[in-house]
């Protein structure tokens, strides 16, 4: 039963969050101001209910926002909790995104919480990954965690599309289709090029 209501309400902060945003993104000048905005919101939805679950005060969210300018190559980043994305650039090493972690939506802390905002490069080609946490919290039959980075590294090359559907594959494989908080969400900032990039040979390059 207290997966259930776990997971009901994971359903209900979700669509909490994102009627929020809808009602507080527009008016605000940064991502810091916006981040504020929707913390007052969660925090003021777990306290209506703070009377009646028990389990209020271990509820919080994680998330990323993100804002990326159409004439600017880079990405701005303001995490609440959440695993850093990855950015997959050609020719280069796949990384986390390095950047200020700030704590969940919905944490009271003694002071006033503040979340950063980071600027990434991100340019024609490149791509961030985003993810939940269960997705490298999930484990396989020996208990091995599944390896978001390498996996996500030989699929780099992919468009977004290919790469996040090879990534799910890979990942239900992995869990033997036992599949809970895993959501996958690959960001590309398209070339303006249109010269295609010559094939890539071997079962790897395959998308």
């Amino acid at each position: 039963m207290r997966s259930i209501r776990a997971s009901r309400a994971a359903v209900g902060e979700a669509a909490l969050l994102l009627s929020a945003f809808r009602l507080t993104a527009a008016p605000r000048s940064s991502l810091p101001d916006l981040t504020a905005a929707l913390d007052a919101h969660v925090q003021r939805y777990l306290a209506d209910f703070s009377a009646t679950d028990d389990e209020t005060g271990e509820r919080f969210i994680t998330a990323p926002f993100l804002d990326l300018p159409e004439d600017e190559p880079l990405a701005r980043l303001t995490n609440c909790g959440h695993p850093p994305p990855l950015l997959l650039r050609p020719g280069q090493e796949l990384r986390p995104v390095v950047a200020e972690t700030g704590p969940p939506l919905g944490v009271r802390l003694l002071s006033a919480s503040i979340h950063a905002e980071t600027t990434v490069p991100f340019d024609a080609g490149d791509t961030l990954l985003l993810y939940t946490d269960g997705v490298i919290e999930a484990r396989d039959a020996s208990g091995t965690f599944y390896p978001l980075a390498q996996r996500a590294a030989h699929w780099a090359h992919c468009p977004p599309a290919a790469l996040v559907r090879h990534l799910c594959r890979d990942l239900f494989a992995h869990t033997g289709g036992r599949l809970g908080d895993d959501a996958l969400i690959a960001v590309h900032r398209a070339s303006h090029s249109h010269k295609t990039s010559p094939a890539r040979r071997g079962p790897e390059a395959a998308c």
